[in-house]
């Protein structure tokens, strides 16, 4: 009798309590990065290119021609295609089960983010709120988790800009994290917190949004994006609250360039749409190494306090 194909699955670690996704595409993935080495691929191989549609499922495009796509990830980490299946026990697994989108921010190849038009990324935004509500569609998602991987330190693996939408069956550790935080504040808003008492670390302000890098910064150039009003998701911001949002990102992005050099990084949105406690927060790291042993063990080192990459940034215009 031969072996069934393995789907995938998720597994429950019973030293950490942390949820594995235990899945085989991700290792067939194109890459432009190999160890260190930063590599602009093959403009002629990247499946993201005008004339490429047809190696990616598109579910909606932006634009004539296109300047945005919304597609199937061909790579998943979680696979709408498997059964729901839960066993229980002390080896606890269950399905891999989710949606995976990907969104293209750019036709253009060597585009990097912060230079796309402003009403380009307008439209970007307003697709990832577009995938995340037909994500949430599905009652077995539990969780909708946008993301941007940039660069090799980043874990991305193609240098051609796209974000990815992910829909999972469970609630991510970090957002259990930030719901904990908000218990042990007295069910308090911590954003609305660090905004009344975290001044001396703002970057850019505005009347709807501001951005400031965090007073134990886990990563060097961290910083967080948040709306003034408090919501918990990204379907209930207004057009000036994205709009904001956008001339921040890029100005952080922009800036932290020329303070850093070119280098990866990570853009995080931290939301919930069952939790309105949370406060919708983007959170932008710059990645300069990767993960080692002290922050394995959940201890972070930061060889740039926040103050200091404070002024690095307001004399970096």
């Amino acid at each position: 009798m031969s072996e069934i194909p393995f789907k995938g699955e998720i597994r429950r670690d019973y030293l950490t309590g942390s949820d594995v996704i235990f899945t085989l595409s991700r290792d067939t993935r194109p890459r432009d990065f190999r160890n260190d080495e930063s590599l602009y691929g093959n403009k002629t191989d990247c499946q993201f290119e005008y004339g490429k549609e047809s190696f990616n499922t598109t579910i909606k495009t932006v634009g004539k021609p296109w300047k945005l796509r919304l597609m199937y990830n061909k790579y998943p980490i979680v696979n709408s295609g498997v059964e729901s299946f839960l066993e229980n026990g002390f080896l606890k697994k269950y399905s891999n089960y989710g949606k995976s989108y990907v969104v293209v921010d750019t036709p253009n190849h060597l585009m990097k983010f912060h230079e796309i038009d402003n009403a380009d990324l307008y439209e970007w935004f307003k697709l990832l709120i577009e995938g995340e509500k037909m994500m949430y569609e599905d009652k077995k998602i539990k969780h909708v988790y946008v993301f941007k991987n940039s660069g090799s330190i980043s874990g991305g693996s193609i240098y051609h800009q796209h974000t990815q939408i992910i829909g999972l069956p469970f609630i991510l550790p970090v957002i259990k994290q930030d719901l904990l935080i908000i218990k042990e504040n007295h069910n308090k808003c911590i954003i609305e917190d660090a905004i009344k008492i975290d001044k001396e670390r703002i970057l850019i302000e505005d009347k709807y949004a501001l951005a400031f890098s965090p007073f134990g910064s886990r990563f060097k150039g961290m910083s967080i994006i948040t709306v003034k009003r408090h919501i918990n998701h990204i379907t209930k911001l207004n057009d000036a609250e994205i709009l904001s949002i956008i001339n921040m990102l890029k100005e952080i992005l922009k800036r932290n360039e020329k303070i850093f050099g070119a280098h990866s990084y990570n853009i995080m949105f931290h939301e919930m749409k069952s939790s309105p406690e949370l406060h919708l927060y983007l959170e932008i790291t710059p990645r300069f190494s990767n993960i080692g042993s002290m922050e394995l063990s959940g201890v972070f080192m930061n060889s740039l306090r926040p103050e200091v990459y404070v002024k690095k940034f307001r004399d970096a215009v």
